[in-house]
C-alpha cells in the first residue's frame, strides 16, 4: 500500500485537530479546549473549509465563537470558552470568508442572531477589543445597521446603551420615537434616507415610529432598503407585520411595487414568508 504523503499526512491531521477543538468549543467544554489548545497552540492558527465559499469559508476556531452562522447552540460558558481561545494565540483581526465577503470575529458578531439572542454579543467583542481586534466598533456611525438588519436588535439595543449613536434608521427600528422625532426636526431630511429609515422601523415592526415617518411624507413603496433591493412595504409582508402593512396601505404606498433584486410584489414576499392572509390582501390592492 502507497503511503500518503507528508503535506497530506498534515493536512489531515490539522483537519481533524481543528475538528475536535471546535466540537469542543460547542459543548461548552473549556477543561478539554484548554488541555488541547495548551499541547498545540498552533491549532488556533488553523483554517477550515466549511460553508459553501461564503463568508465563513477559511474559519479559525476563533470565529466561531460567533454562532454565526448558526451550527450549534451557544454554549453556556462562551465568554470563558472565547478566552480560552485567545489566551492560545487566536488572531482577532484575522479574517474569514471570501474577498468582497470576508468577516473578522467581531463582524460575524455583530450580524450574529443567535449572540444577539443570548445577550453575549457586545461582551465578546470586549474580549476581543482587550485582545487587540482593530475593529472601531463604537465610533462605526453604520454599526448599528449590521445587527439591526441581521436578527441582533438586542445587539444594537446594547451598543446604544454603551452610548452608540443612532441615526434616523436605528432611532426607528429601535423604538426611540423621542430620537426619531429630535433627528425629523432637525435639519431637512432627503426623501431616500426617511425611507430607508421606514424600512428599518417596518422590518422591526415599530408601529408608532412608521405612523411618525409616513406623517412626515414616508410612502413605503421605494426600493430603500441597504443596497436599494426592497421597501419597507415588502420587508413588513415577508415578516407578516400586518397592521404596518395596513398603515402603509392606508397612506398610499402602491402594492405593485417591484423589489429589485427578485423583481417581486410585496405580495410575492409574504407568501414566501409564509403569510398567505397578509398575501390575498396585498393581492386585493394590486392594480389600485
Amino acid at each position: 500500500m502507497t503511503s500518503l504523503p507528508h503535506s497530506a499526512n498534515l493536512e489531515e491531521d490539522t483537519t481533524r485537530l481543528l475538528q475536535t477543538a471546535v466540537a469542543a468549543l460547542d459543548a461548552g467544554a473549556a477543561a478539554k479546549l484548554q488541555e488541547m489548545l495548551d499541547r498545540r497552540p498552533a491549532i488556533t492558527q488553523y483554517r477550515t473549509e466549511v460553508g459553501d465559499g461564503g463568508y465563513f469559508a477559511s474559519a479559525t476556531l476563533l470565529h466561531h465563537i460567533a454562532g454565526n452562522p448558526i451550527r450549534y447552540p451557544l454554549p453556556a460558558n462562551i465568554l470563558e470558552v472565547a478566552a480560552i481561545v485567545l489566551q492560545h494565540g487566536a488572531d482577532p483581526n484575522a479574517l474569514c470568508g471570501v474577498p468582497g465577503n470576508s468577516y473578522s470575529t467581531i463582524g460575524l458578531l455583530l450580524t450574529s442572531k443567535q449572540a444577539s439572542e443570548a445577550g453575549v454579543a457586545v461582551a465578546l467583542i470586549d474580549l476581543l477589543l482587550a485582545a487587540g481586534a482593530k475593529d472601531e466598533v463604537f465610533t462605526d456611525a453604520d454599526v448599528l445597521s449590521k445587527p439591526l438588519w441581521n436578527g441582533g436588535r438586542a445587539t444594537a439595543e446594547a451598543l446604544v446603551g454603551r452610548g452608540v449613536a443612532m441615526d434616523a434608521r436605528h432611532a426607528a427600528a429601535l423604538g426611540r420615537l423621542d430620537r426619531l422625532q429630535e433627528i425629523l426636526d432637525g435639519a431637512p431630511m432627503e426623501r431616500r434616507i426617511l425611507e430607508e429609515a421606514l424600512v428599518y422601523a417596518s422590518m422591526q415592526n415599530e408601529w408608532e415610529a412608521v405612523r411618525l415617518l409616513v406623517t412626515r411624507g414616508a410612502k413605503g413603496d421605494v426600493n430603500a432598503s441597504p443596497g436599494g433591493q426592497s421597501s419597507a412595504l415588502h420587508n413588513a409582508a415577508w415578516r407578516g407585520n400586518t397592521d404596518i402593512v395596513n398603515l402603509l396601505l392606508e397612506h398610499g404606498a402602491d402594492a405593485c411595487v417591484r423589489d429589485n433584486q427578485y423583481q417581486a410584489s410585496p405580495a410575492g414576499w409574504a407568501e414566501h414568508g409564509g403569510h398567505a392572509e397578509l398575501a390575498a390582501l396585498l393581492r386585493s390592492r394590486e392594480g389600485g
